[in-house]
């Protein structure tokens, strides 16, 4: 038995379902709910768009750093083309601002059902995320 030969040991990462109105503690700062992780984005892109991401000024300022990979909800006639303006939302946060290349990783990550990107399988570096389907009240951490 080689006494150098390191096992590969599969780290398991602690995703839980909140409130989007619950106080989350995402690397050290007190998020209030959703709408201020969502005020905080400073990099957003579409699912399947080939544009880069939009970068835009944060509504709030904080040592956070936010970005979004959205989709649209899925719309069937006029009517929902008119009034349907719900998207999937997923959401990664790090300590340094968001870059090109973060945004690109999290778009290329295998997405599961409703554009989710946070699994159990997701790269350790890739976290923490958030997602958030659109409707309802409950919202996807991922630390």
């Amino acid at each position: 038995m080689d006494i150098f030969k390191r096992e590969k040991r599969q780290v398991e990462h602690k995703i839980f379902s909140c409130s989007i109105h619950d106080d989350v503690e995402i690397l050290g700062q007190v998020f209030h709910g959703l709408q201020d992780i969502s005020a905080h984005v400073e990099m957003s892109q579409a699912v399947g768009s080939s544009c880069k991401p939009s970068v835009r000024e944060p509504k709030k300022t904080g040592r956070v750093h936010v970005g979004e990979l959205w989709m649209s909800y899925p719309c069937f006639d006029s009517s929902d083309y008119l009034y349907e303006n719900r998207t999937y939302q997923n959401y990664i946060l790090r300590e340094r601002p968001i870059t090109f290349e973060d945004m690109e990783r999290l778009r290329k990550l295998p997405s599961g059902i409703n554009a989710q990107r946070l699994s159990p399988s997701v790269p350790e570096d890739m976290l923490p995320m958030v997602y958030y389907v659109g409707d309802g009240d409950t919202m996807i951490v991922g630390v």
